[in-house]
């Protein structure tokens, strides 16, 4: 009985993490766009969803470890005044380009080691979490032998008592 509920409880876990895999966007759900990021609680996260926010997170740090403005950047929206706004613009940039890129040289090589770091501690938590199942599979080793031992020693404690009381049942020879 006991058996039939921890299958029936793998089984639901199975179904809703397969659920979760399918919903894995919220425009899915909602079926339009979202106008502003919904970000979901990290500490309510799943294992499986955990590990693929922070392989998402580590690849966006990494494309942002520059932050200095490209051409690409400078842009606008506007139709009719949109070309002169973006020629002031890269004007602009080019005439502070050197003083903002002696402020984002530091910045960019702080983002640089803290994208290195933040994969280090990644893989440290990958190494962490095999070593702990290779305890868990340890410990569970040991478990079993010490039942195993348990079992043995109960034996071996109603073998001596059945000796006892056969040694005890036993009469002395008589002596004339």
């Amino acid at each position: 009985m006991e058996e039939d509920r921890v299958r029936e409880i793998q089984r639901l876990k199975e179904e809703l993490e397969k659920k979760r895999g399918e919903v894995e966007d919220i425009r899915v759900l909602v079926n339009q766009q979202i106008d502003r990021p919904f970000l979901a609680e990290v500490k309510e996260y799943s294992e499986k969803e955990l590990e693929t926010y922070i392989r998402e997170q580590i690849s966006t740090v990494e494309n942002c470890v520059d932050p200095r403005p490209d051409k690409q950047s400078v842009a606008s929206h506007r139709k009719i005044i949109g070309r002169p706004i973006v020629f002031f613009k890269r004007l602009l940039l080019k005439m502070t380009g050197f003083h903002v890129h002696l402020l984002l040289d530091k910045q960019t090589q702080f983002n640089r080691e803290s994208a290195a770091l933040n994969q280090a501690l990644v893989i440290r938590l990958g190494q962490i979490k095999e070593r702990m199942r290779q305890i868990q599979v340890k410990i569970s080793t040991c478990e079993e032998g010490l039942v195993v031992l348990e079992k043995k020693l109960e034996e071996l404690s109603s073998s001596q008592e059945r000796d006892k009381g056969d040694i005890a049942d036993r009469k002395p020879p008589a002596q004339d």
